[in-house]
């Protein structure tokens, strides 16, 4: 009997010891794994690199309890102009960036008591203490009522949602629902704000 085993129709060149048949389907089979590994990566750098949440696309669908136990729903707030705001009560930056925030709210506050649309901000806090964060709002002096915490800090649904990489970010949006500046700070936040309002 032969030591060889004709493939055949499937590859009639190649003649392999039957000892060594496993091993070439083995080695195949990884081959394939790697492949099919790597276009896996791909297609997740792909969607987070085109991620969908970035200045002149639509703001994510958003609806959230607040810490006062009301519902809050982004859609519903079209025709007024809101800031989203990511932050901690432990994050530094967060809290220096509260101070100007509250500046702006109130500005823009006056400012839309005269025109149709209103200026809100939403703030979204990837705390994981009640406690805490409660102290920083009264501490901040962040008055409005749309403050929005889940409690499970980085592992919140908000954080995937809005492909979070860090904080303090927010998202400026327009009266058609639409982003039209992210990481916008002090004069620049205060600038946009100022086109919109027009």
């Amino acid at each position: 009997m032969s030591d060889f085993v004709q493939l055949g129709p499937i590859l009639p060149v190649l003649k392999l010891r039957r000892g060594n048949i496993f091993s070439y389907f083995c080695s195949v089979g990884k081959k394939l794994v790697i492949v099919l590994g790597c276009m896996l990566i791909a297609v997740l750098v792909k969607g987070w690199l085109d991620a969908p949440v970035i200045p002149g696309k639509q703001a994510p669908s958003l609806t959230a309890i607040t810490l006062s136990g009301d519902t809050l729903c982004l859609d519903s707030l079209h025709g007024n102009i809101v800031l989203i705001d990511f932050w901690a009560s432990w994050n530094v930056p967060s809290r220096r960036n509260n101070l100007t925030t509250k500046k702006i709210y109130e500005k823009y506050r006056a400012a839309s008591l005269r025109k149709r649309r209103k200026f809100m901000v939403i703030q979204i806090a990837l705390d994981t203490r009640s406690d805490l964060l409660q102290t920083a709002i009264s501490k901040d002096n962040l008055y409005w009522k749309t403050h929005v915490c889940d409690f499970k800090g980085w592992k919140s649904p908000y954080v995937s949602l809005f492909n979070l990489r860090r904080i303090p970010t927010n998202f400026l949006i327009d009266t058609s629902g639409i982003i039209v500046a992210k990481d916008v700070w002090e004069a620049d936040l205060d600038s946009e704000l100022g086109r919109l309002m027009q």
